[in-house]
């Protein structure tokens, strides 16, 4: 019966079951190509794992030994392992954070820096350490011997310098105490009038890198008329007395000085005082004077000093420096001169 009621439900679940399984409409129809969701494009690969990491995540109370610093570098080389990238070892963490010895929390946060930073990809790893280093790390025992000779080398190249510094430092100051003391006598020197003969000055030029520097110069010719301790008039006397002009009874002694930077008497002090003279006060030796002294008195030339400052400075620094012992380096001289030392 077509008013039955419960073919009227049979009817509806056929139906239902029909639209149920009818064929599914097509995707170009249901969704545009605008759809971020469904576009045929290729999707982006995913992004590479972010690394984090503390130092409170490790087990380690007291950051104080390479032991612990394995700990940073284990769980490193395990992460790098799984990446399929070669591990690196304590020697390449301790040169690239420029860590002598790890022994501090502070050296323990540069180690996971650098650890974090490879991971990440955002530190590149230096191939001249992690391959220049090889045989240092293939054998510590080699290194610290090497290290070793080198600062004994060190020690003895610094003891070597100080020594040919100490002997330039003590010709330098002779001399210049020669100078004084002659200098010193020079002052109780009579005085006469030279003649001036010729007089010039002129300016060298000298460039460099720098840039270039003018220096002055100066020369005299000047003659010096002497009377012989033996001459009529002075036969009671054994010492010259000179000055003034040329007589049949004098004796002419001729000059030459030059100025220079370690001279007695400087450039412009010669400038000064021969432009344009006829004669010049000099002092002279009585009992030779082929000896004269441009500037009578007792002087100084300041440049004297520096031949003498120089070294000493020198000598201070090496003697001061913190990397190298002169005092070592002198002993091992003496262990090599003995044969203590094997070179």
């Amino acid at each position: 019966m077509s008013g039955n009621f419960w073919d009227t439900v049979d009817t509806e679940s056929k139906v239902a079951e029909k639209t149920e399984v009818a064929a599914p409409v097509a995707e170009d129809s249901v969704f545009t190509q605008s759809d971020a969701a469904f576009s045929t494009e290729e999707v982006p690969a995913p992004l590479a794992k972010k690394y984090s990491a503390s130092l409170s995540d490790f087990p380690v109370n007291y950051w104080d030994s390479r032991n612990d610093a394995s700990l940073i570098i284990g769980w490193f080389n395990g992460e790098r392992g799984s990446q399929g990238k070669k591990t690196l070892d304590f020697h390449y963490f301790r040169r690239a954070t420029e860590i002598s010895e790890f022994d501090s929390e502070h050296d323990a946060q540069k180690f996971l820096d650098l650890a974090l930073g490879i991971l990440n990809e955002e530190i590149p790893i230096d191939e001249e350490i992690q391959f220049g280093g090889w045989m240092q790390d293939a054998n510590p025992q080699w290194a610290e011997e090497y290290e070793k000779s080198s600062g004994m080398w060190s020690n003895i190249a610094a003891a070597s310098g100080f020594t040919l510094v100490l002997i330039f430092f003590i010709v330098a100051t002779t001399m210049f105490s020669v100078s004084l003391i002659n200098e010193s006598g020079r002052q109780d020197w009579p005085t006469g009038e030279a003649q001036i003969i010729e007089f010039e000055e002129w300016i060298e030029t000298e460039c460099g890198d720098e840039g270039c520097s003018d220096t002055q110069y100066a020369r005299a010719t000047f003659e010096l008329h002497c009377l012989t301790p033996y001459s009529p008039a002075k036969i009671f006397d054994s010492e010259y007395v000179c000055g003034g002009e040329a007589t049949e009874d004098t004796v002419m002694f001729k000059h030459q000085y030059d100025s220079g930077f370690f001279e007695h008497v400087p450039a412009n002090y010669m400038i000064e005082h021969l432009t344009d003279a006829e004669t010049h006060t000099v002092a002279y030796n009585p009992n030779d004077p082929s000896e004269v002294d441009l500037r009578p008195g007792f002087q100084i030339n300041w440049e004297w000093f520096v031949p003498v400052i120089i070294p000493f400075v020198i000598l201070l620094v090496i003697a001061k420096a913190r990397n190298v012992s002169v005092k070592s380096g002198y002993a091992s001289l003496v262990g090599l001169m003995r044969g203590d030392i094997e070179v």
